[in-house]
């Protein structure tokens, strides 16, 4: 269990977040920036299991059930503790058990309060995601570019998007070489891209998979930020990909 006062500190967005179909969308309550972590549930199991994944830093994994207008979650570490069975997390059990309720719809809890973050000297503060309404498409055009990595079962996929209008994906894979593991980056496909009232679109024109040749792709856009975009595929899942620092 997180102690009342730890709270803001540990819980992403102060213990506030909001959830858009399989992605947590939440903010820093120190530096404003925005993030977003996908999850995956399975409903059909007893009891109900959830996977919590991040472009970086760690996942979890655990077991959730809904108590009226409360959802309770108990999540655990899985490279440090087997899934959790039942709702608990006495100390020393590596576990994390949160109960979250819903903020009333229209009421003013159901905003995240403004945070205020201490200006430091030589420094800007950090901007929060802008709303794509806000933007224009030479606005959001300009924050994409650059390389995003997305992971997904078969390793890291880095998408760069560049400023002359071409796009590139290279596939990270971990092979084992010498008794030891080392990440090997294979060029996938490459073409063009371009945005459109929120939609990014991208025109494959050589691909080592035959049936990406000469198609095209189209993303939905649902939120961007210096280090998040948060974007729907072709098959109505939401995907979140971490932009590469350099």
């Amino acid at each position: 269990m997180i102690a009342k006062e730890k709270i803001r500190e540990l819980l992403p967005s102060g213990g506030r977040a909001q959830i858009i179909e399989n992605a947590i969308i939440f903010r820093s309550p120190t530096s404003g920036k925005q993030g977003a972590k996908v999850f995956r549930i399975e409903p059909a199991k007893y009891p109900k299991r959830i996977e919590v994944s991040a472009s970086q830093g760690k996942g979890s994994w655990g077991i959730y059930q809904f108590d009226a207008d409360k959802l309770v979650i108990c999540l655990t570490d899985p490279n440090e503790a087997a899934r959790p069975g039942d709702f608990s997390a006495e100390a020393g059990s590596k576990r994390m058990m949160m109960v979250l309720k819903r903020s009333a719809a229209g009421s003013p809890a159901a905003k995240a309060p403004a945070t205020k973050t201490p200006a430091v000297a030589g420094t800007q503060k950090a901007k929060p995601a802008v709303a794509l309404n806000d933007l224009t498409e030479a606005d959001v055009t300009k924050q994409i570019a650059g390389t995003w990595r997305l992971n997904d079962n078969a390793g890291s996929l880095f998408v760069t998007f560049n400023a002359n209008g071409t796009v590139s994906t290279v596939r990270e894979y971990q092979e084992l070489r010498l008794f030891h593991r080392s990440f090997v980056q294979t060029p996938i496909s490459g073409g063009t891209w371009s945005i459109k009232n929120g939609q990014l679109t991208a025109h494959v024109n050589r691909s080592v998979e035959i049936a990406r040749l000469n198609r095209l792709f189209t993303f939905s856009i649902r939120s961007i930020s210096a280090t998040d975009l948060i974007f729907v595929d072709s098959l109505g899942r939401v995907v979140r990909a971490a932009r590469v620092q350099k």
